[in-house]
């Protein structure tokens, strides 16, 4: 369990931060969570006196949601049995009077449960003054008819509304506040309440996220732990636990990565008696790498349809599926020193400079230890009770950076990007994997094949790994028919699929430029070249026509790739009516046509389908056109 390991260190590391709010860059509060603690979506708050009396109730919005709560190994992982957490839960817990309002437990009175739990704490001595002073209000068992009279939970015929129908609109006005935030049907049975204190001198004092809340629940709940015994993860003799948490993506996730639930049927795949055979873990070795796994996907995972992408280290790393514009972004804060990356004059071994300067920065600004190490994993549900690890990987430091440099510099392409309000960023260097998924697919691709193809693209990163054949073929059909998207899609289509074409050839050996090879006599090159002229010629004359449509080697361009000799013919008869139109610069296209054919040997002259080699050869032939075309209004 090397990756549990390198969680717990984790963890350590970061001990410091443990219970304290941090603010990410997208402005998302985090939290590494304390021992004994989980994240719960609260839905009802409710204020109590010192004395134990009601104070307040009020609905919780959906974005002040999210609570720290103390959670025992039963009740943070637990699905149908009853099971109490710490302080704050469920209205079927908390509420003495669920009963006398509808309520019907399904198993045992989990009120009980969870008030003789809580008397155990404050009977300890461990406990807390204000956690006493919820136990002494929550004893009077009329938490529900509380509620009522404060306007927050609705009852009809004394029974609690279980559904907000348009019957009952009619009978009792507008859909209340509570009924907006739950989930589902909107049972109010299932209301979870959480608690803070009123005081005189203080106002309200929240208990969730309370240091002295959290340190007496640990210390009480540590010492109910259950036997003794042997480690797998860290080798030592600490209290076991079997029970491991869920909600490791998000709030409701109920998907487990360690769980021993196999004792029917095909038991425990055969191999074992009983789960404990397979492996023990201690209680605080779940906790702790739990939680630390929670906190890094929370503060940095990157999810697609539920799938966890997860690079983390001791200190920030640029992670495997970002462009390089954004580690560049997050590297630079001023405009003129991401200018390096963005002008329009970067030659390839500018680019590499730049970025192995940036990666340096990396290891300066962080104070990145040659001993550190980089861990990835990939996770995802197969169902919705088991998550499994899909892929994982812990490389030194230094390797990982050359890792992700190799990528960068094999990838480089120049890149236009539109962005909301129809703005344009220039970069050079590699598209992110979403992006690289997405031209592979489309923008409208369902987020099951982009998860799927940012999966197959992490070890060509990580690993440094061929790009696999069918993501390399996709692109390239893609990028080669034009009129099946919008021009700026297949723009931004285009330019990925050159970056990955260019790193597919450089993987069998063939060194590829962005800048036009004069000396490149690849058939695939040459044809590409020839459809660019063609589509630069033709451009300019129904530019000068004032005409707009797509030229006619757009058009043919998905013909032209599988047939390129037959579909030439077309395209060229196409071309003779601008020759004339255009004078001067007619003949210059036509003589830069004739270069380019002399080129060609007789057997290569041929109608064989072409390869990615033709993008590369059409973009690099079309942007230096261009460039001249800019030169030549300048002056």
């Amino acid at each position: 369990m090397s990756w549990l390991n390198d969680l717990i260190e984790t963890y350590d590391d970061n001990e410091a931060l443990v219970g304290i709010n941090q603010r990410t860059n997208s402005g998302k509060e985090v939290m590494l969570l304390p021992i004994s603690h989980a994240y719960q979506n609260a839905h009802i708050e409710v204020t109590v006196t010192d004395e134990g009396t009601f104070y307040a109730a009020k609905v919780v919005p959906k974005e002040e949601a999210p609570t720290v709560i103390p959670v025992t190994i039963s009740s943070a992982g637990r699905t149908s049995s009853p099971a109490p957490h710490g302080l704050h839960d469920s209205l079927q817990y908390v509420a003495g009077d669920f009963e006398t309002y509808g309520g019907i437990y399904k198993k045992v009175n989990s009120y009980e449960l969870y008030i003789e739990q809580l008397r155990q704490w404050c009977a300890s001595e461990h406990a807390n003054p204000m956690v006493q002073s919820i136990l002494l209000y929550l004893e009077k068992g009329q938490l529900i008819k509380d509620l009522v009279q404060a306007g927050v939970l609705y009852t009809k015929d004394n029974q609690l509304i279980s559904k907000w129908t348009k019957e009952i609109s009619e009978e009792f006005g507008e859909k209340p506040q509570l009924f907006q935030v739950l989930s589902g049907s909107g049972d109010q049975s299932t209301a979870f309440i959480r608690f803070s204190i009123h005081k005189e001198s203080q106002g309200n004092l929240p208990l969730w996220g309370n240091p002295q809340v959290i340190a007496s629940f640990i210390n009480f709940y540590n010492e109910r732990l259950p036997e003794i015994g042997l480690d797998y993860a860290t080798g030592k003799e600490s209290p076991l636990t079997d029970t491991h948490p869920s909600k490791i993506r998000f709030g409701g996730d109920m998907a487990k990565l360690i769980s021993g639930n196999d004792a029917v049927n095909f038991t425990y795949r055969g191999r074992f008696h009983n789960k404990n055979q397979a492996a023990l873990l201690s209680y605080e070795a779940s906790q702790k790498g739990h939680n630390a796994l929670k906190w890094l996907i929370a503060k940095q995972g990157y999810v697609v349809d539920g799938r966890v992408f997860l690079t983390w280290g001791k200190k920030e790393i640029p992670r495997v599926e970002e462009s390089t514009f954004e580690i560049f972004n997050e590297m630079y804060t001023e405009d003129e020193e991401l200018e390096e990356l963005t002008k329009e004059d970067t030659t390839h071994q500018q680019f590499a400079d730049t970025f192995s300067k940036a990666l340096k920065g990396y290891r300066k600004n962080t104070g990145l230890d040659y001993q550190d190490s980089v861990q990835i994993i990939i996770l995802d549900a197969a169902t919705p009770g088991r998550m499994g690890i899909l892929y994982y990987q812990s490389l030194e430091k230094n390797l990982y950076l050359k890792r992700i440099e190799d990528w960068h510099r094999s990838c480089y392409w120049k890149h236009t990007y539109i962005v909301k309000e129809k703005k344009r960023y220039t970069f050079w260097g590699a598209p992110s994997l979403r992006d690289i998924a997405q031209a592979v697919h489309g923008t409208n691709a369902k987020d099951t094949l982009i998860k799927n193809t940012i999966h197959e693209l992490f070890p060509c990163v990580v690993d440094g790994k061929k790009i696999p054949l069918t993501i390399v073929s996709a692109l390239f059909r893609r990028a080669s028919n034009p009129v099946s998207m919008e021009n700026w899609e297949w723009q931004k289509t285009l330019t990925i699929a050159c970056s990955i074409m260019k790193k597919h050839f450089e993987f069998e050996k063939e060194e590829q430029s962005v800048a036009l090879d004069w000396e490149n006599q690849d058939r695939n090159y040459l044809f590409g070249r020839m459809l660019a002229v063609a589509d630069v010629f033709e451009e300019r004359a129904l530019y000068q026509a004032g005409v707009k449509r797509s030229t006619n080697a757009i058009r043919y361009m998905n013909a032209f790739s599988a047939h390129p000799v037959s579909t030439w013919k077309i395209i060229q008869a196409n071309l003779i009516p601008y020759q004339t139109r255009l004078g001067t610069k007619g003949s210059y296209y036509q003589k830069l046509l004739d270069e380019i054919g002399v080129v060609f040997s007789e057997k290569e002259y041929t109608d064989q389908p072409l390869n990615g080699k033709f993008l590369l050869g059409y973009y690099s032939q079309r942007s230096d056109l261009n460039k001249k075309q800019e030169k030549n209004m300048e002056e």
